[in-house]
């Protein structure tokens, strides 16, 4: 089958890249690059006053890079020319459509970007596979648990019936992206489905996401670089995650399988508190390490408790949770702890 993967350069869709081609897949990777970027970018400050300094990491690391044969193209979906063009060239039979701009927080800082990308991107993307005349067309349409808002928590967990009520542009964009994805497939041929994904993390996932900043400050405290000190916000947040492994299977199920125009939540079904993940991050590393509360790594609007129900993935596909949550935290954690290193070598 020939798939597009949009955003297939980010964090998760290297993940599904590689799960569609061993799933037999012929894939079309596509993104805002001209070419694929092969490197994570950052830097570490090596602490405070005489001596100070950053040291960066910036290394051509062949864990990102796309598998061999897989085709790939730019394109940057807010030009509806561009995406009509390559759509009219490619023919996908299947779509997964996970290009956005991904941040809650990043959406207060530029909230206009935020909705160009996620809600425009989706609509020149659905207009092109609806004029492209190939018959039925399967598309998955990655939103987001953002959507459901503030919560109480005897709310949880979470069901796709439950209100969604946004709590910031970026839960606006991806509500927008799920209903027009939603009209598209009532008025066209397109099938869709649309998953809202709870939080996921992993090997390679950029630290402006919370759970690889504390891998990465852990890390540079484990390698000597910086004193024994991580910096963090809201530690009182509980939030469901699984491992990206688990995620993209469950996209691969679910554009297989999942009941067209149905909405279904990609979670573990389990909630996990911040301050819990980073005690058991600070113990794997195995350091003595102190925790101290930064008012600016707090977001304008937080949502306290958000944990899933995944009960209809599970009855829909038969996907199960795989990875842990201990093993997602030392992989993460160990992931950095090998950029590091490398870095400084």
């Amino acid at each position: 089958m020939r798939a597009m993967v949009t955003g297939a350069c980010g964090f998760v869709g290297r993940y599904l890249v590689r799960e569609l081609v061993a799933g037999g897949y012929d894939v079309l990777a596509t993104d805002r690059y001209d070419t694929p970027p092969l490197h994570i970018v950052g830097e570490i400050e090596t602490g405070v006053g005489v001596g100070a300094g950053r040291i960066a990491i910036d290394g051509t690391t062949a864990d990102l890079a796309l598998p061999a044969g897989v085709a790939y193209h730019g394109c940057d979906l807010t030009d509806g020319g561009e995406v009509s063009a390559l759509v009219e060239e490619w023919r996908p039979q299947a779509i997964f459509h996970l290009a956005a701009q991904s941040s809650a927080g990043m959406s207060f800082r530029d909230p206009r970007g935020t909705l160009e990308t996620n809600i425009f991107g989706t609509f020149n993307l659905l207009e092109a596979v609806s004029g492209c005349g190939e018959g039925p067309v399967r598309f998955l349409s990655v939103c987001s648990s953002e959507e459901y808002g503030r919560r109480a928590r005897d709310e949880m967990p979470l069901g796709e019936k439950s209100p969604i009520e946004p709590a910031s542009p970026y839960a606006v964009s991806k509500a927008a992206q799920g209903m027009l994805s939603l009209q598209y497939g009532l008025t066209s041929d397109i099938e869709v489905v649309v998953t809202r994904s709870f939080g996921h993390t992993g090997p390679g996932q950029t630290d402006r996401f919370v759970l690889p900043s504390f891998a990465k400050q852990c890390a540079a405290i484990v390698a000597g670089l910086t004193g024994p000190v991580v910096r963090v916000g809201n530690l009182e947040v509980v939030r469901d995650f699984l491992d990206v492994r688990d995620v993209v299977c469950a996209y691969r199920i679910l554009l297989e399988r999942g009941a067209v125009g149905a909405v279904y939540n990609v979670c573990s079904g389990s909630g996990l508190s911040l301050k819990v993940a980073l005690e058991e991050m600070i113990r794997i590393a195995g350091a003595g390490i102190d925790v101290v509360i930064d008012p600016e790594r707090f977001r304008p609007v937080d949502v306290p408790v958000m944990i899933g129900d995944n009960a209809r993935l599970r009855r829909d596909t038969g996907w199960e949770v795989t990875v842990p949550v201990e093993r997602m935290l030392r992989d993460l954690l160990a992931y950095w702890e090998n950029r590091i290193n490398a870095a400084v070598a």
